[in-house]
C-alpha cells in the first residue's frame, strides 16, 4: 500500500511537470523551426544516398568542404518527418523535451533528498521559462538530454560512489557527437566542475579516466577530430554578430530577464547555503557562458538551477503559500471564462487531444495534493491542500485559453511555400539557379532547389568550407557595401527571391528596370508581417 502510495504522489508530481511542458508548447506558435529544413534535406540526402556527405550538396557552390555536424539528427528526424509529417515531427520534439523535464525532475529529486514539493514546484518554475523557446525542431532537444542525463550521472556517482555511472558517460559521448557534435564539448565542461571537487578530495582517478574515455569516444563519428572541434572552427564573431541569439545576454530580452533573476536567486543561495563545491563551480561555470551568449542561457536554466532544489531540500513550500481565504479564490474563478471570451467571443472547438491532456494534468494535480499523509481519495481534504489544488486548476484553464489562439491559427511554418510552389509549376528544380537570403534558402533546398545561402553560417565560412567566404559575401551584399548589379553579373541567377527580411536589396530591386517582378506576396514569421518577391532578369 505504501509504494501504491508513493507511486501516485509521484504521479501527481509528474502532473507539474505536465502542466507546463503542455501550456509551453500550446502558447507559443508552434510550428516547425526554420533550421528543420535543412536538418530534413540532409536526413533526406544521407537515407537516399547511404553516404555522409565531405562536400556540400544543397547549394549552388561547388566543392566546399562539409562537415554535417548533426547527421544522425536529420536522419532521425526525416524518418519521423517522412512518416508522420510536420505534425509528427513536432510531436517527437515535444515528447523529448517533455522527458527533459522529466530528468530535471529527477535531479532535482535525487539532489534535494526526496523533496517532491521543492523539485516539482522547480520544474513548474524553470521549465515554464525555457521550455516555450526551448522546444523546438533542433537537435538541442537531442543534446540537451543527454547533457542533463551526464550530469545525473555524476552525481550519482558523487553520491553513491557508482562505479556504473561514470561507464555511461563514454557511450553518450558518442551518441553526442553524431547526433549534435556542436555541443559536444560541453560533456567535458560540465565534467569539470565534479572533476574540481574530486582533485579538492584528492580522489580524482575516475573521473579523470572518465574524461578520458569521453575524448576517446568523441572520435566516434565520420569526422573524427573535425567534428568534435566544430564549435570552435564555426565560430566567427563577425558573422555571428548578425544572429540574434549569439548576442550577449541583455536583461532587456524576456529570457535574458530571466537568466539573471535566476542568477541572483543562485548567488542568494550559495551565500545563505553551504554547498558542495561541484555546484558552485557548475553555476557560475554556466553563468559565464549564458551571459556571453543568449543561445547558451536555456543550458543555464536547466542545468545551473539543480543547486537551488539542494538549497531548499529542508523547505515545503505548499505548506506555507496558499494561505489566502476562500473568498479572495472566487475572482481567480473567474479569470478562466473571461480571459477564454476575451481571446475568441466566440466558440472554440478543442482538439480532442488536447482535451484528454487537459484531463490527465488535471487528474495528476488533484493526486499530487489528495494522496498526502497517507490519506487517499479521502472525503475531507485538508485546507492547506485544497487552496492550492483550486489555484492551479484555475491556472491551468488560463493557460488553456491562452493557447486557443495558436490551436486555431493557420500552420504557417512553411513560410516561403507559395514562393517555391510559383517558381516549380514553371521551371524544374534542376533548371533553376535561385538566389536566397539567410532564411529562405534552407527551404528552397527541401524543395529540390539548388539555390545561393542557407542558415548555415559556418558552411559559407572559408574556415570551414576552405574555398570562399559566401557569408561575408551575403553580408556585404546585404548591408549595400557589394554592389548588387556587379554581384547579380558575377552568377547567373535564373531567378532572384528576395523578402523585406532584406530589405534594402528588396527596395534596390523592386526599382531597377534591368529586373522584372514575376510574383509577389505576404507571409508572417516572429510575429510581423513581410512580402516576398521574385525577380528575373530582363
Amino acid at each position: 500500500m505504501t509504494k501504491f502510495k508513493n507511486f501516485l504522489g509521484e504521479f501527481g508530481a509528474g502532473g507539474l511537470i505536465l502542466i507546463f511542458v503542455c501550456s509551453g508548447t500550446l502558447i507559443k506558435r508552434w510550428g516547425l523551426d526554420n533550421d528543420a529544413w535543412f536538418i530534413l534535406n540532409c536526413g533526406r540526402y544521407v537515407l537516399e544516398t547511404g553516404t555522409i556527405p565531405h562536400v556540400e550538396f544543397a547549394t549552388m557552390h561547388e566543392g566546399l568542404h562539409y562537415v554535417m555536424e548533426q547527421w544522425l539528427t536529420a536522419v532521425i528526424f526525416w524518418k519521423v518527418y517522412s512518416v508522420f509529417g510536420a505534425d509528427g515531427l513536432m510531436n517527437f520534439c515535444w515528447l523529448f523535451g517533455a522527458a527533459l523535464l522529466c530528468v530535471y525532475y529527477k535531479l532535482c529529486l535525487y539532489v534535494s533528498g526526496g523533496n517532491r514539493k521543492v523539485s516539482a514546484l522547480l520544474a513548474f518554475v524553470v521549465g515554464a521559462v525555457v521550455m516555450t523557446s526551448f522546444i523546438v525542431t533542433r537537435p538541442q532537444v537531442l543534446s540537451t538530454l543527454i547533457l542533463a542525463t551526464e550530469v545525473f550521472l555524476l552525481e550519482k556517482y558523487f553520491r553513491e560512489g557508482k562505479i556504473w555511472a561514470l561507464g555511461i558517460l563514454p557511450a553518450l559521448s558518442a551518441l553526442l557527437v553524431n547526433l549534435h557534435a556542436a555541443l559536444w564539448p560541453m560533456m567535458i565542461i560540465l565534467l569539470l566542475p565534479f572533476l574540481a571537487e574530486a582533485l579538492l578530495k584528492k580522489n580524482p582517478l575516475a573521473l579523470l579516466l572518465t574524461a578520458l574515455g569521453i575524448f576517446l569516444a568523441g572520435f566516434a563519428n565520420p569526422y573524427g577530430w573535425e567534428a568534435m572541434i566544430f564549435i570552435f572552427t564555426s565560430y566567427d564573431p563577425a558573422i555571428h554578430r548578425n544572429i540574434a541569439e549569439m548576442h550577449a545576454t541583455a536583461a532587456t530580452n524576456p529570457l535574458g530577464a530571466l537568466f539573471f533573476i535566476f542568477s541572483a536567486l543562485l548567488i542568494v543561495a550559495f551565500a545563505k547555503k553551504s554547498m558542495p563545491a561541484r555546484y558552485f563551480f557548475l553555476t557560475f561555470g554556466l553563468m559565464i557562458l549564458g551571459v556571453q551568449a543568449l543561445r547558451a542561457t536555456f543550458l543555464f536554466l536547466m542545468l545551473a538551477t539543480v543547486p537551488l532544489a539542494f538549497a531548499l531540500r529542508d523547505w515545503h513550500p505548499f505548506d506555507k503559500i496558499f494561505l489566502l481565504p476562500h473568498k479572495l479564490l472566487v475572482p481567480l474563478l473567474l479569470i478562466f471564462p473571461l480571459e477564454f471570451w476575451r481571446v475568441y467571443a466566440e466558440p472554440v472547438r478543442l482538439p480532442v487531444k488536447i482535451i484528454l491532456v487537459g484531463a490527465v494534468i488535471f487528474l495528476a494535480l488533484f493526486i499530487f495534493f489528495y494522496a498526502r499523509e497517507g490519506k487517499i481519495f479521502s472525503q475531507t481534504l485538508p485546507v492547506l491542500r485544497r487552496k492550492p489544488l483550486i489555484a492551479l486548476a484555475v491556472a491551468q484553464g488560463i493557460i488553456f485559453s491562452l493557447a486557443v489562439p495558436s490551436l486555431n491559427a493557420e500552420k504557417n511554418y512553411e513560410y516561403y511555400k507559395p514562393a517555391l510552389d510559383f517558381l516549380l509549376e514553371r521551371e524544374r528544380a534542376e533548371d533553376i539557379i535561385l538566389w536566397t537570403g539567410f532564411n529562405s534558402g534552407g527551404y528552397a533546398e527541401f524543395r529540390g532547389v539548388k539555390c545561393y545561402l542557407d542558415a548555415r553560417p559556418e558552411i559559407f565560412a572559408r574556415s570551414n568550407n576552405h574555398k570562399a567566404d559566401i557569408i561575408q559575401e551575403y553580408l556585404a551584399l546585404r548591408s549595400g557595401e557589394l554592389d548588387y548589379e556587379k554581384f547579380f553579373a558575377r552568377y547567373n541567377f535564373t531567378h532572384i527571391f528576395v523578402t523585406q527580411e532584406e530589405m534594402l536589396l528588396y527596395q534596390l530591386l523592386s526599382r531597377d528596370k534591368n529586373y522584372r517582378q514575376i510574383f509577389e506576396y505576404e507571409f508572417q514569421t516572429r510575429g510581423k508581417t513581410y512580402r516576398g518577391r521574385i525577380f528575373e532578369p530582363n
